[in-house]
């Protein structure tokens, strides 16, 4: 008679149980991180397409997502971290502030942000993904979504309002699960007078979101009152997905039906 196999996080019983104790600190400190706690949008939110999860969140409405890993965004946070070190450092060697690192620029009262990083030589706004292969074969064939091209513009305005000029913004995508660097991919765009437009676009769009928050922190109406812009890629991480909200009565927003993204997922 065969022994039964081993589970699945461990080989034994004990390893497999201590797999998920560990598991569950870093699970309940991502969770307790400030940018999770937050309800201020800051740029990387306001141009996502689904007036639900932004009014969601400046509302602080109760999350239901059951379904997200935060490993992503922990890997991400720490990478974030080691990349600020290493241009803090490069300043320390020319001697000059080339970079500006980790910089809170506002480009619209109310929604501040951290800026990953500006190029005073190049006159450059550039924002670091840390990416899966799929995601870093989806930015290289069609470039950044909107969402993403909103958070590098928001962060470009922040930064003139500051009184530094910015002649492009540049998203610079490193392979996380790489073995080497060398697959490293920057997708650059030079300002023009319609991003500014863009810009004022999505500025005004968040006004209106900000009044749902506000019906839904008086409870005037309720989550579902809100149009929803379902997006596959953008649901499985959104605090409010809750796929057996579309069968039951219960809280959540049932999304879009689609496959698990996170190997696709910007981080």
């Amino acid at each position: 008679m065969r022994d039964a196999p081993a589970p699945l996080n461990g080989n034994g019983a004990w390893a497999s149980r201590y797999a998920a104790e560990l598991r569950r600190v870093l699970v309940e400190h991502a969770a307790r991180a400030p940018r999770s706690l937050q309800t201020a949008l800051g740029p990387s939110e306001l141009g996502t397409a689904c007036d639900r999860q932004a009014a969601g969140k400046m509302a602080g409405c109760p999350k239901t997502n059951h379904v997200a890993d935060p490993w992503p965004s922990i890997r991400g946070t720490a990478l974030h971290a080691w990349a600020a070190a290493a241009f803090e450092a490069d300043n320390a060697r020319l001697g000059r502030t080339r970079w500006a690192v980790e910089r809170r620029v506002c480009p619209d009262p109310g929604h501040p942000g951290t800026a990953d990083l500006y190029d005073a030589a190049e006159l450059a706004v550039v924002d670091h993904k840390f990416l899966g292969e799929s995601a870093m074969a989806r930015l290289r064939s069609s470039g950044p979504s909107r969402k993403y091209l909103v958070q590098l513009l928001l962060y470009g305005r922040g930064y003139r309002l500051l009184g530094l000029p910015v002649r492009r913004v540049a998203l610079a995508a490193y392979p996380a699960t790489a073995a080497s660097l060398d697959g490293t991919h920057v997708w650059d765009h030079p300002l023009t007078p319609a991003d500014d437009a863009l810009v004022d676009e999505v500025l005004a769009r968040t006004a209106v979101r900000e009044d749902y928050a506000e019906l839904l922190r008086r409870r005037l109406i309720a989550l579902d009152g809100v149009p929803a812009s379902p997006d596959p890629s953008d649901c499985y991480f959104c605090p409010f997905y809750r796929p057996q909200s579309a069968r039951d009565p219960g809280p959540g927003c049932p999304g879009a039906a689609s496959p698990d993204p996170r190997k696709g997922a910007l981080t």
